[in-house]
């Protein structure tokens, strides 16, 4: 039996079909109810849905000047008056919809006053919720005990966004949702997954390859001197991407080298393209403009006449390819990067040559910006409008959300937000996604570590769920101020 916890009220503006008010009067039971409590109201044969937003305390003892004033300063004022029995709560309720013979609906009549409100019963909230009883665990949905397992296609297929502050769990409930998808059986479908990892964060994961939970997965991670771009997979309108400043006339030529060196059926070299060059007959301005620019990506060291790693051989399902960017000072080159191995994998995908693939972006905001150009942007933009025909996901990762480009952002059809504080990216996130109002906004700020809220496509209504704890944790995850400064002052004792 579902417990009672309250009564329906009439105010001024409540009840309607989209919200009303109800009453807590118990004490056991004030206590046990917060923001994000999912309530119940049976009207009729159905089941009105609906989630607290708001609490308000209301004692009429203590609600007027004149019985605080008036009462003697040297006794309690509920030795006077029953302040206690007068003690209550205001709920303020969210219609989420209806609920009739497991066919959820929009609802459309108001909630009679004086009808009892219940809690919800797990199976019609998982149902409710659009909870997969074999989906990804990421942890429990909040004043609840519903466990959060969300579909795999509906949370990344088309796309997902995951946004806070830093220091906020984005990279903690990233290596969860990765957890999920490397311990997934073969017989539930395994894609393979790419990160790029701007900090250096996640290579710890290396270790999971010989983790017996993972069994089915392996890990890989490429350092900044192991990765290498393949001329031969670069058109020049690639070269237009990497060189911006590159004009027509330097790009038809460049483009006239490329086609000469392609022909020959065999891996070339930025040497041998410099080489083309200098003995190519052409406008001396374009000519030493387009050697300057060769000789900058030579100096750059990124790239080789073979691919590394090679993405036809190692993307393979169940599969988490790790790109250690740590090491690269210049966004150039970290930009660079990015835009040729999400071109090569969008591109393999469309002809269907690797697996499915699930992309994951760390800082995603320096590779697609709203504002400024970015050598990864276009792909970023592409792949967001089109991979999921293809079965090519995004999954930006970002802690400024307002410097993240809108179209980029707009295409994440799911958003996990933890912690923001900051009002800009608020106000951005409410523009960008969609089911959240101003007081779920603003539990937003409130929130806190490894508590998120997941609104959009991977589930039927916005729902608050705190991130389980990690299978695996990897020396990585041990860092701190306090502790790194003590080894440090003990290498110098030892020393």
């Amino acid at each position: 039996m579902d417990r009672e916890i309250g009564v329906v009220i009439a105010t001024h503006e409540t009840p309607t079909p989209q919200e009303f008010h109800f009453v807590i009067s118990e004490s056991t039971i004030r206590d046990s109810i917060e923001n994000g409590t999912f309530i119940q109201v049976d009207h009729m044969d159905e089941k009105i849905l609906g989630v607290i937003q708001s609490l308000r305390r209301v004692n009429r003892y203590y609600s007027s000047a004149d019985i605080i004033h008036g009462s003697s300063t040297s006794s309690a004022l509920n030795t006077i008056y029953p302040a206690d029995r007068w003690d209550y709560l205001i709920a303020k309720v969210k219609i989420l919809g209806s609920y009739l013979n497991s066919i959820k609906q929009r609802s459309t009549k108001p909630v009679m006053p004086g009808v009892k409100v219940y809690s919800v019963s797990e199976n019609i909230l998982e149902e409710f919720l659009g909870m997969d009883a074999n989906g990804m665990y990421l942890g429990k949905v909040k004043q609840s005990k519903v466990l959060a397992k969300i579909n795999l296609d509906r949370i990344l297929q088309k796309h997902l966004a995951i946004l806070s502050i830093s220091g906020g769990g984005k990279s903690y409930t990233t290596s969860v949702l990765i957890e999920e998808l490397l311990r997934r059986q073969i017989n539930q479908g395994r894609p393979c997954i790419v990160l790029f990892d701007v900090h250096g964060e996640y290579k710890g994961l290396k270790s999971i390859t010989n983790n017996p939970v993972f069994e089915n997965s392996e890990v890989v991670v490429y350092s900044g001197s192991d990765i290498k771009l393949a001329l031969n997979n670069m058109s020049v309108g690639d070269f237009y991407k990497i060189i911006p400043s590159m004009s027509h006339a330097q790009g038809r030529e460049l483009s006239l080298i490329l086609k000469s060196l392609s022909a020959q059926q065999k891996p070339f070299t930025i040497d041998q393209i410099i080489s083309n060059i200098q003995q190519r007959e052409m406008n001396p301005l374009v000519k030493e403009a387009l050697f300057g620019w060769m000789l900058q990506l030579q100096n750059s060291y990124l790239f080789s006449s073979t691919e590394n790693p090679m993405l036809e051989n190692e993307i393979q399902p169940g599969k988490l390819l790790i790109f250690d960017l740590s090491s690269f000072t210049s966004l150039w080159k970290k930009r660079i990067i990015v835009h040729y191995f999400l071109t090569r994998l969008f591109e393999l995908r469309r002809t269907r040559v690797i697996p499915p693939i699930i992309n994951f972006i760390e800082e995603a905001h320096q590779f697609c910006p709203e504002i400024e150009s970015s050598e990864s942007k276009s792909i970023i933009h592409t792949i967001a409008r089109e991979g999921r025909k293809f079965l090519c996901s995004l999954v930006l990762i970002s802690q400024r959300p307002i410097n993240l480009s809108t179209t980029a952002l707009s295409q994440c059809n799911s958003h996990l937000i933890l912690r923001i504080l900051n009002p800009h990216d608020l106000t951005y996130i409410g523009r960008t996604s969609e089911g959240i109002n101003a007081e779920t906004l603003g539990l937003i700020s409130d929130l806190g570590v490894g508590e998120a809220l997941l609104v959009g496509e991977a589930v039927n209504y916005p729902v608050f769920i705190q991130i389980r704890k990690k299978l695996f944790i990897s020396n990585y995850d041990d860092t701190s101020l306090e502790k790194e400064s003590r080894r440090y002052d003990k290498m110098l004792t030892l020393t």
